[in-house]
């Protein structure tokens, strides 16, 4: 589900993620069926809506870069924020500390990376995630 400012769920976890929805237009997914029909792998943003988390606003600062540079010249990639709901399900499932991102696939989790993690790492953990399983 595509949101604008109007429809835009409150309170959201940081300022930076709002902008990820409002700004950058990432949907935002209570349910990973809110994401059916996306054609491309997403980067799903697990925010720690429960309890704010400092490193929050550094990943929320760093995916749409993040996006860019795993798209490199192609459009196979986007984001989107996991509401409560779902980061719970995700957490649990996949037994994640917050904040994650979790890489989607088709509607289906297929590798995480938890915490905020530095540049070359970000890209490496990835990059392999993306190219393990393919399309």
């Amino acid at each position: 589900m595509s949101l604008s400012a109007a429809t835009a769920p409150a309170p959201l976890p940081h300022p930076l993620v709002e902008r990820l929805v409002i700004t950058h237009g990432y949907s935002y997914a209570d349910a990973l069926s809110d994401l059916d029909g996306e054609p491309r792998d997403l980067l799903l943003f697990l925010p720690s809506h429960g309890k704010p988390h400092l490193e929050t606003p550094d990943i929320a600062a760093v995916l749409p870069e993040l996006v860019k540079s795993l798209n490199g010249t192609a459009d196979r990639l986007s984001a989107a924020i996991a509401g409560p709901a779902l980061e719970l399900e995700l957490r649990q499932q996949l037994q994640l500390a917050l904040p994650a991102l979790v890489v989607v696939r088709a509607g289906t989790p297929i590798g995480s990376v938890a915490r905020m993690r530095d540049w070359d790492e970000y890209l490496a953990r990835l990059s392999a995630v993306l190219g393990a399983a393919t399309h």
